[in-house]
């Protein structure tokens, strides 16, 4: 569990007078004990200005975009337990000319109990202004002797990546599962992926983990399963909920990419309705009849069903957002698995 906010101090600042209020904020905060600076990171956190709090309307558990409420909670989830130097990055749309920013305000959240408190610094900047103009604007916040990451918190498949802004990043983080329109999402990742210098993390990948788990060891080390390595691509089968389509897609992407298929070769995929569905999330069938492979996820567990063994249970573990945002800027590495069925999917909506 992350440390609970001790305290907040906000103040209204200037792009120019940035570091002076944040000096200002720390001296403040010096005759209430010995409270250490934390800084393990730059976070760099990427949203439009005119975003409010909404809902997917083709599914309504699936938030879309976070209001300015949700963004600061999730924020303080993340730093408390990765403390990052955070600057949010509020961008207005439309075509700009390269300009400064338009505005700035920063604060300093206190984590922590009385014998071992900590601060996490933030800025927000408010951006109306060309792209080429992002990265000079960020290169005057983060620390340079920490990795950086981006977050973005928008919609790819819809609000694309500003390279200069991501470029500026060793790390780029997003969730798939705010894309509206899947393929979208992959084209605008595809850039990323032809250069190979951005370590991509996705945090719907993350709730594919278990169903990854589970299908490799079944698959890995019991000799009853069918050779799904020469399954046609006709006898797999993917069912998801709605508004699971990204999902479920990655697990297409996943399997083509292990079973070598070629572009051509694609997994069904079929969205079921909610009622239909009940629990389950994702589901995935190899094979035709008594000698098919089943394996199902929902909220708590993924179940895998092959013939003559007994079923495989995994465990599905709970988790925040700021949990899994913080555990992928800890790791902070290249995810070989993701980066390949990515290219699959690339590939596959080149075709389209």
């Amino acid at each position: 569990m992350a440390p609970a906010v001790v305290e907040r101090t906000w103040r209204e600042s200037t792009p120019e007078g940035v570091e002076r209020d944040l000096a200002a904020l720390w001296r403040e905060l010096a005759g209430r004990g010995d409270i250490a600076r934390a800084v393990m990171s730059n976070l760099i956190v990427f949203r439009l200005h005119d975003r409010r709090h909404s809902r997917r309307p083709d599914a309504p558990g699936v938030p879309d975009v976070l209001d300015v409420i949700d963004v600061v909670d999730v924020i303080d989830g993340v730093v408390a337990r990765h403390p990052s130097r955070t600057i949010v990055i509020e961008h207005d749309r439309g075509d700009h000319n390269p300009s400064a920013p338009v505005g700035a305000r920063v604060s300093v959240t206190v984590f922590g109990p009385p014998t071992a408190q900590y601060a996490v610094e933030q800025v927000v900047i408010r951006s109306a202004c060309a792209e080429m103009s992002l990265p000079s604007i960020v290169r005057r916040f983060v620390r340079g002797d920490v990795p950086t990451s981006v977050w973005w918190m928008e919609d790819l498949s819809r609000v694309g990546p500003l390279p200069a802004l991501v470029g500026t990043g060793r790390q780029f983080l997003y969730d798939s599962r705010r894309w509206r329109d899947v393929g979208g999402g992959v084209r605008a990742l595809a850039p990323l992926l032809a250069t190979g210098r951005i370590d991509l993390s996705d945090l719907n990948w993350r709730r594919l983990a278990p169903m990854r788990l589970a299908l490799e060891h079944a698959t890995g080390s019991m000799s009853t399963v069918p050779d799904v390595s020469d399954v046609s691509d006709g006898e797999v089968r993917i069912a998801h909920r709605p508004g699971e389509a990204p999902l479920a897609a990655l697990l297409a992407g996943w399997l083509v990419a292990r079973l070598g298929w070629s572009p051509d070769r694609w997994p069904a995929i079929d969205e079921v309705a909610s009622d239909a569905a009940g629990s389950d999330v994702l589901s995935l069938r190899i094979g035709q009849g008594a000698e098919s492979l089943a394996a199902t996820l929902d909220e708590h567990r993924v179940r895998v069903e092959q013939p003559r063994t007994p079923a495989l249970v995994v465990a599905v573990p709970r988790s925040v957002e700021a949990e899994s945002v913080a555990a992928e800027l800890r790791a902070l590495s290249v995810d070989a698995a993701l980066r390949d069925a990515l290219i699959a999917l690339v590939r596959r909506y080149a075709l389209a």
